[in-house]
C-alpha cells in the first residue's frame, strides 16, 4: 500500500498555488546539525511559479543547512463526525495541504531584495485591505532592514498536494460534506470534488 494513498494527492498546479497564495504562512523543516529544525515563514509564489520568495532574520535555521528545504503550506482543516454525516461510518479528519521541496539561493543585490519584499507586501496587504508600500520607508531604514535580513528565494523542485477530502466516497456523500462545510470552511469546502 502507498502512502499517501493515491486519491489523497493533488497534483494540479493551480490548486496547489490557490493553497499557497491564500494560506503563505509555510512550515519549514530542516536538519541542523543532525537535528530536525522547524521554522514558520510566510512565503509567496514568484510570478513565474518557479520559486517560493521569503526573507527571515540572518540566525535562522534554514541558512545552516545544505539548501534542501521543504515547505508544508496547510490550508483549513475539519473533524467529521457521523453524526453529521450519517452515511460514514468512522468519523475522519479533512485537510488540505501542500508539500514543496526544493532549494534554498540566498537573493544577493539590493535590487533583487527590494523585489522580492515589494512583491510579498503587494500580496500581503491584499489580505489587510490596504495599500502600504515599502517606498513608504525611507531608504536609508530599508538599506538597514535590508542588512539585518537574509532575502531568499527556493526553487521548486517537486509540489504536491495531500488532500484528505473523502475521495474514496461516493459522490452523494461529498456532496454532502461539501454542504456541511461551506458555511464555516468554505475554502476547505471548495476542494472537495
Amino acid at each position: 500500500m502507498s502512502y499517501p494513498r493515491n486519491y489523497y494527492v493533488e497534483s494540479n498546479p493551480n490548486i496547489l498555488s490557490s493553497v499557497i497564495t491564500k494560506h503563505p504562512l509555510a512550515t519549514l523543516t530542516v536538519i541542523q546539525k543532525g537535528k530536525l529544525k522547524t521554522v514558520f515563514v510566510p512565503l509567496t509564489l514568484s510570478d513565474d511559479h518557479a520559486y517560493l520568495l521569503g526573507h527571515a532574520t540572518k540566525d535562522n535555521p534554514i541558512f545552516h543547512t545544505g539548501g534542501i528545504i521543504q515547505a508544508i503550506f496547510h490550508c483549513e482543516d475539519h473533524y467529521l463526525s457521523p453524526a453529521v454525516i450519517s452515511d460514514i461510518k468512522l468519523p475522519t479528519w479533512l485537510y488540505a495541504n501542500v508539500i514543496v521541496e526544493g532549494e534554498l539561493a540566498l537573493i544577493a543585490t539590493d535590487v533583487e531584495k527590494y523585489a522580492s519584499m515589494q512583491a510579498q507586501i503587494t500580496h500581503f496587504e491584499q489580505f489587510s485591505n490596504s495599500d502600504w508600500q515599502l517606498d513608504n520607508v525611507p531608504a536609508n531604514q530599508r538599506q538597514s532592514l535590508f542588512n539585518a535580513i537574509n532575502f531568499f528565494k527556493i526553487k521548486i523542485n517537486s509540489m504536491h498536494g495531500a488532500f484528505k477530502l473523502s475521495q474514496n466516497q461516493s459522490s452523494d456523500i461529498r456532496a454532502l460534506i461539501k454542504t456541511h462545510l461551506t458555511p464555516s470552511k468554505p475554502i476547505l469546502a471548495s476542494y472537495v470534488c
